[in-house]
């Protein structure tokens, strides 16, 4: 499409409100590749606030590429606990390691070679190399869909591929020759803190001048989004075993949902009503395990993008130490104070308080 409005002033509106308004981020004060590359990792699909102390915690673990690259996928994981989404984390190291051994430790300044690295897709590859060096890449995320789709007024379904392409476009045109990853930051920094999905500062915005939807009146209107797809639903027993002093922890499998995790065995069922007896059946004949039923904690609630769990914690008393692994890759008994040095994932380490009430 034409731009209808003078591209240059657009530019300098948006790039002069974002140089008096942008957040103090560290990634931003600190203008190194490496920050950059770390914070686009913590910031898929996760707020900025959410992602700062993490920030702070990999910085302080790993200061440069080289570090992250020598770590453990384990030390990993235990850092990334509770942010969810754990394939980042391992594609995090994955990346760093390619990075040291394929580029001398320099993050590619090719498009290509950028989306060679485990965990970058485009949109990763063109903010980092948009940001960090300058490149005229067009970086669009949920916020700038939602801003070009006010300023445009799009009437398309934004979940659409083709809806997105054509967003892209749109970007790419009004990217100015220099000041590239800045204008980006500055669109992204817009849908963040000024146009808003809900109760947008439509007053406040440095290009409201250039925005149809204010001009109609109706910027909540857009963006225009299929209803996503129901959340699927699982039921879970929590099985916290202990075995004298020890309790049993088991690691998920190495690929999927969680993949590398470490966490309480766990059995599936078709509701949370069982009684105890049928509860201990499951336990035997999914883990081999047989022993006592000492108490049961509430129902608890876990969501993650697309399942809903419900779970609810099982603890229990045992003389056997073996177990039948079944999925788990492997599995290990160790006493309460040592747990918070693996990498539990989060639904199941809110168990850990519950479990500081009956230790020993």
């Amino acid at each position: 499409m034409s731009i209808p409005f003078q591209i240059e002033s657009f530019q300098k509106q948006l790039i002069d409100w974002f140089d008096t308004h942008k957040r103090l981020l560290p990634w931003r004060q600190e203008k190194h590749w490496y920050y950059i590359f770390l914070s686009e990792f913590l910031l898929q699909q996760t707020q900025v606030e959410q992602a700062l102390p993490y920030f702070y915690k990999f910085i302080h673990a790993f200061p440069t590429i080289e570090h992250l690259a020598k770590t453990s996928e384990d030390d990993v994981l235990k850092l990334w606990a509770g942010l969810g989404y754990y394939s980042r984390a391992r594609n995090l190291r994955k990346a760093a390691q390619k990075i040291v051994e394929r580029f001398d430790g320099r993050f590619p300044l090719d498009y290509k070679d950028a989306l060679s690295l485990p965990g970058i897709g485009p949109y990763t590859a063109a903010a980092i190399l948009s940001i960090a060096f300058g490149k005229p890449h067009a970086v669009v995320d949920g916020n700038v869909i939602r801003v070009m789709s006010r300023l445009f007024s799009i009437n398309e379904d934004v979940n659409d591929g083709k809806t997105r392409k054509y967003i892209e476009s749109i970007v790419q045109k009004l990217l100015p020759e220099k000041e590239a990853g800045t204008f980006n930051e500055a669109l992204m920094e817009l849908g963040a803190v000024v146009c808003k999905p809900k109760n947008p500062r439509c007053l406040s915005c440095p290009v409201n001048t250039w925005c149809m939807a204010y001009k109609d009146g109706n910027p909540q209107a857009y963006p225009i989004k299929s209803a996503p797809a129901a959340k699927k639903r699982l039921f879970h027993y929590v099985f916290l075993i202990q075995n004298e002093t020890d309790y049993l922890i088991v690691k998920r499998p190495d690929s999927g949902l969680l993949a590398s995790m470490w966490e309480f065995p766990s059995v599936q069922t078709q509701k949370l009503t069982l009684a105890a007896p049928e509860i201990m059946t499951h336990l035997q004949k999914q883990y081999g395990i047989k022993g006592e039923l000492i108490e049961q904690d509430m129902i608890r609630h876990h969501t993650y993008s697309h399942i809903r769990l419900q779970y609810m914690a099982v603890y229990v008393r045992t003389d056997d130490e073996h177990i039948k692994l079944g999925h788990y890759q492997s599995f290990i008994w160790e006493h309460f104070n040592r747990l918070s040095d693996y990498a539990i994932h989060n639904a199941h380490k809110k168990l850990l308080s519950w479990m500081a009430s009956f230790k020993n």
